[in-house]
C-alpha cells in the first residue's frame, strides 16, 4: 500500500545549530497473532508455541509432548515466512488408509519476526542542497510507502511538529523553516519499524535585493558616467542563486558585480532588479513583475561656462581692456548643477573661481583658460578669453599753425592761428580729446583759434577707449592782433598848405617809422602816386629825397605800409604838396 505526505515549511534563518524537533512519544505495540481474512496464520516470530490438539472441533485440548522438551515445550518457530506442522503422509479419512498418490498433509504457521520498512519520497517542490541541510520550495509534497514482507503493514505513523498520527493522505506544508519529520510503520503482528527521520528546512520567502549607487552621484538619484549600481542580495533560509536586472524594459540580465551606467544616454533611466532562490522562490512575483525599481537621472552633458568682461574694454584688432577692467566667469548646467570653474591666467595655476578677477596690469596680450564641472564630475572643454592689456594713456601734443613768433618764453601768435592738437595711442586708441581755454569747460576737441588779444592758456587730454586718461597738459601763448603804428616825419616845417594839403620846399626830406609794440616791425613798404610798393631803405637813410622823389612843383600821395614780425599789418597814405608856391 502506497500513501503521500505533502508538509509545510518555517522561515527561520539557515543556521549550523538550526532548531531541530526531537521524536514525540511513540507508542508500543504487543506482539500477537493475525489472521487474515483468508484465514492465514500470522505469528509475531518472538512468540512461544504450545502445540495442542483435539479429537473433535470442539472438544478437549490435548497437549502435544516434544520429543526434546527444552526446545518444543514451548517451541519458536525459526524459520522467517512459513512454517509447517507436518503429517508424513495423508489418510485418507473415508478408508482410513494412505492417500493415493501419498502427499503429506501440513499445517502452516506463518512467523513474522521483521518490521516493516517504510520510503519517504519528496515530490512536487523545487529542492536544494547544502551544508548538509535540504531546502524546499513551495508545493512540497512528501510520499511514505511502507513494505511488509509477511504479515502486512497494519499501519504507517508520521509526526512533523506535534504528535504521531496515522497516515492516511497527503498533509500540506503549513509552516516554514527547518522541521525534522519522523515516521514508520507496524505490522498486523506487532513489529514496529525503527523510526526514520528526515531534516529538511521549507523556504516559502523570496530574497530580498538592494541597491545602492556606488561612485560619483548627486542625492543617489543623479548619476555621472563613471557611476556603478551595485546589487545585494540576501535570502533567510536556502541562499540566493542569481539576481536580475533590467534597463528601461530591456531583456533581463544576470547580475556578476556592480553595473556601469556610462552607456545609458543622458536622462531618465529606470533598473529593475531581483533575485531568485536556490529554490526558485522569486522576488518580485513571478518573471520579476513586481520587482523593486530604481529611478535615476544619467547626467551626461557637462556644464557650459561662460564669462563677462566688465568695465573699460574695446573691441580692435584684439579685445582691448584696462587694469580696471574685472572678468566674470558663469556656468549652467542641465541637471546635476555646476559645481566649480576653473580658470588659468597666461598658463599659470589653475585656480577655482569664486569672484570677478583682474588680467595682470602688465602691457600687451594675455589669456583666460577656463571649464567647469557638474555635481557628477561632467568636465566641459576648455574655453578662452584673449585680451590686450592697455595701461598707457594717450599722448597729445599741441600745435601752432603760423603766423608765430617766439620771443623768449613766450609764443605770440594771432587769431588767424590755427591750433591744433595731435594725439596718439598706439593700443586701444583714441576715444577722445579735450581741450579748455582759459580756465573755461572742457570741450570736445576740434582745431579752433583764439579771438581775443593778450595772454591764454589751453588745458588738453585725450583718452584712450579703455578709459585710460592722460594728465592734462598745459600750453600759453599770446594773441597779437595790432599792426605796428606808422610814424611819418619830413626834414623841414611845412611852408604852407595847398589845397588843405601841407606844402614842402623842394628840397624837403620825408622820414618814416613804425613801431609794434609786442613782436616788432618785420618790414615798411611804401609806394609813391599809386606805383609799386618798396622795401623802405635802411634807418640809415631813411629820408625819401635822396631818390629825388621831391624836385617837382607837384602833389604827391605816398603809401606806407608796415608789417609785424605775425603779419599783422597797418597802412597810411600821406598827401602833401612840394613847390614854391603856397595858397
Amino acid at each position: 500500500m502506497k500513501k503521500a505526505l505533502l508538509l509545510g515549511g518555517l522561515s527561520l534563518f539557515m543556521v549550523a545549530n538550526a532548531f531541530a524537533q526531537s521524536e514525540p512519544s511513540k507508542p508500543t505495540y504487543e506482539k500477537q497473532v493475525y489472521t487474515n481474512g483468508d484465514g492465514d496464520i500470522f505469528v509475531q516470530k518472538e512468540l512461544p508455541l504450545y502445540l495442542k490438539f483435539s479429537t473433535t472441533p470442539t472438544g478437549q485440548n490435548y497437549d502435544l509432548k516434544a520429543t526434546k522438551p527444552q526446545y518444543g515445550e514451548p517451541m519458536y518457530l525459526d524459520t522467517e515466512g512459513p512454517n509447517f506442522v507436518r503429517s508424513k503422509w495423508a489418510v485418507d479419512p473415508a478408508t482410513g488408509r494412505t492417500a493415493q498418490p501419498q502427499q503429506e498433509v501440513l499445517y502452516e504457521v506463518n512467523a513474522d519476526g521483521l518490521a516493516p520498512s517504510t520510503s519517504l519520497q519528496f515530490k512536487t517542490a523545487p529542492r536544494y542542497s547544502s551544508g548538509g541541510t535540504t531546502f524546499f520550495g513551495k508545493d512540497l509534497s512528501f510520499a511514505l510507502t511502507s513494505r511488509d514482507g509477511v504479515s502486512g503493514v497494519k499501519s504507517t505513523q508520521y509526526a512533523l511538529g506535534g504528535g504521531y498520527n496515522d497516515y492516511s493522505a497527503d498533509v500540506n506544508a503549513s509552516k516554514e523553516g527547518p522541521q525534522t519529520l519522523y515516521y514508520y510503520a507496524v505490522d498486523f503482528v506487532g513489529n514496529a519499524e525503527k523510526t526514520k527521520s528526515s531534516a529538511f528546512t521549507v523556504d516559502l520567502t523570496a530574497p530580498k535585493t538592494n541597491y545602492e549607487v556606488v561612485g560619483v552621484n548627486k542625492s543617489g538619484t543623479i548619476l555621472a558616467p563613471s557611476a556603478n549600481v551595485k546589487l545585494t542580495s540576501s535570502d533567510n533560509l536556502s541562499g540566493v542563486r542569481t539576481v536580475y536586472y533590467t534597463f528601461d524594459g530591456s531583456n533581463a540580465r544576470v547580475y556578476g558585480g556592480p553595473v556601469n551606467v556610462g552607456g545609458l544616454s543622458d536622462g531618465e533611466h529606470t533598473i529593475k532588479y531581483y533575485a531568485v532562490d536556490n529554490v526558485k522562490n522569486m522576488e518580485g512575483g513571478e518573471g520579476g513583475a513586481s520587482a523593486s525599481t530604481f529611478k535615476f537621472y544619467m547626467d551626461k552633458i557637462a556644464p557650459v561656462p561662460t564669462h563677462l568682461v566688465k568695465g573699460d574694454q574695446h573691441k580692435g584688432n584684439y579685445l582691448y581692456i584696462s587694469s580696471r577692467t574685472t572678468i566674470s566667469l558663469a556656468a549652467t548646467d542641465n541637471k546635476a548643477g555646476v559645481k566649480n570653474i576653473y580658470y588659468r591666467i597666461d598658463g599659470g595655476e589653475r585656480n577655482t573661481f569664486s569672484a570677478d578677477f583682474k588680467m595682470p596690469a602688465v602691457r600687451g596680450t594675455h589669456n583666460v583658460k577656463y571649464d567647469a564641472n557638474d555635481l557628477v564630475e561632467n568636465l566641459s572643454g576648455n574655453h578662452y578669453i584673449n585680451v590686450f592689456m592697455d595701461v598707457d594713456a594717450p599722448e597729445t601734443g599741441i600745435i601752432y599753425a603760423n603766423p608765430q613768433f617766439m620771443d623768449r618764453d613766450t609764443l605770440f601768435i594771432t587769431s588767424k592761428s590755427n591750433i591744433s592738437l595731435r594725439m596718439r595711442d598706439d593700443a586701444s586708441g583714441v576715444q577722445k580729446t579735450e581741450y579748455q581755454t582759459d580756465g573755461g569747460g572742457f570741450k570736445t576737441y576740434a582745431a579752433f583759434t583764439l579771438p581775443s588779444e593778450g595772454y591764454h592758456t589751453i588745458n588738453f587730454r585725450s583718452t584712450d577707449n579703455v578709459n585710460n586718461k592722460e594728465g592734462d597738459k598745459n600750453s600759453s601763448c599770446y594773441i597779437d592782433n595790432t599792426a605796428p603804428e606808422i610814424f611819418v616825419k619830413f626834414s623841414i616845417e611845412q611852408i604852407g598848405s595847398k589845397n588843405g594839403k601841407p606844402l614842402y620846399p623842394n628840397y624837403t626830406r620825408m622820414y618814416v617809422s613804425a613801431t609794434d609794440k609786442k613782436v616788432g616791425t618785420e618790414s615798411i613798404t611804401y609806394g609813391m602816386d599809386g606805383g609799386a610798393q618798396q622795401l623802405y631803405s635802411s634807418p640809415q637813410t631813411l629820408d625819401a629825397s635822396e631818390v629825388s622823389r621831391f624836385r617837382k612843383n607837384k602833389k604827391y600821395e605816398v603809401k606806407v605800409i608796415a608789417k609785424d614780425k605775425l603779419g599783422n599789418t597797418s597802412e597810411k597814405v600821406v598827401e602833401f604838396y612840394v613847390g614854391k608856391d603856397a595858397e
